[in-house]
């Protein structure tokens, strides 16, 4: 049972072997471009969000969810999220469930919605509407009814907004945007760019803290930086430096909600020796000060 006394509203549920999991959140954040080998389904409840998918902005707000299908890079900039469900369906119960190693991808997000594919994706926002009852309320067997809707939720996806890579040449009904997605989901995830771009993050995420720059890391490749920057963008749609400046605060802003450090002593030690820089990021990104994110994280602590 979920603990009623947590300062965040938040419970993972785990189904045959932890296939799927429920998160409820109710703080915002800010995610910089990864990927997952899961499904992910983000359902807004409260406030707005954007989520990149491949570099393409698809903007969130109360009531629409959009799915993060396994191996897309994406960045998430929820920080003005409030409350939200996350829904991970791991790849394993995918496949098996479809019969084997599939052959394509899902793409499902309001911008793309054709008028064909508009009545399917609102039928799933009802399904998704059920959950947050759910728990609140937790009656006998109320795992069970949120497990077997996120699985109708998955058969409506495949059904319905299921592309095969073969689609990425503009066959079928898809929208422009969508055939871009397909293509690139094909192009970006042959297995060798796809561990180039794990190599690349990894790196980032063990050496951010340090004057990493564009020409140190595009050498340590054996890259030139002109190359490497292109690449970079080609592969995450945003610039390097950007993808670094997200990496950064998001250390900073779970320091800064979990510790009492001096503001600015964090900031330099994840990276930042340019105070007035790192504070006109941080409220771009998160929409208000690190004083101001930290008092109100000490509010619902108490």
């Amino acid at each position: 049972m979920p603990d009623k006394n947590a300062s965040i509203f938040q419970q993972n549920y785990i189904l045959t072997n932890e296939s799927i999991s429920i998160e409820y959140r109710t703080t915002g954040r800010l995610l910089p471009s990864h990927w997952h080998d899961d499904m992910e389904i983000i359902y807004l409840l409260n406030g707005s969000a954007t989520v990149f998918l491949d570099g393409r902005p698809h903007k969130l707000v109360n009531g629409d969810f959009i799915v993060i299908d396994a191996g897309m890079i994406h960045e998430s900039q929820c920080t003005r999220s409030y409350m939200q469900i996350v829904i991970r369906i791991r790849e394993g119960l995918v496949q098996s469930l479809v019969g084997g190693s599939r052959d394509f991808r899902i793409l499902c997000s309001r911008g793309d919605l054709t008028r064909e594919t508009l009545p399917h994706y609102l039928e799933i926002c009802d399904l998704l509407r059920q959950l947050a009852p759910l728990y609140i309320q937790q009656p006998r067997g109320y795992m069970i009814k949120s497990h077997s809707l996120v699985l109708d939720v998955l058969y409506r996806l495949v059904s319905h907004f299921s592309v095969s890579f073969e689609a990425a040449g503009g066959e079928g009904d898809l929208t422009p945007e969508q055939q871009e997605a397909a293509a690139s989901s094909r192009r970006t995830f042959s297995h060798p760019a796809q561990e180039r771009a794990r190599e690349i993050v990894r790196y980032i995420d063990r050496h951010y803290a340090e004057p990493l720059t564009l020409d140190g890391i595009a050498e340590h490749f054996g890259l030139n930086s002109e190359y490497f920057s292109r690449m970079f963008r080609r592969t995450f749609g945003i610039p390097f430096t950007h993808h670094l400046h997200h990496v950064r605060l998001v250390h900073i802003y779970h320091d800064i909600c979990t510790t009492d450090e001096p503001v600015m002593a964090v900031a330099e030690k994840h990276g930042f020796s340019n105070y007035k820089l790192f504070g006109r990021l941080f409220r771009e990104f998160y929409g208000k000060t690190p004083r101001e994110v930290r008092r109100e994280m000490k509010e619902l602590s108490n």
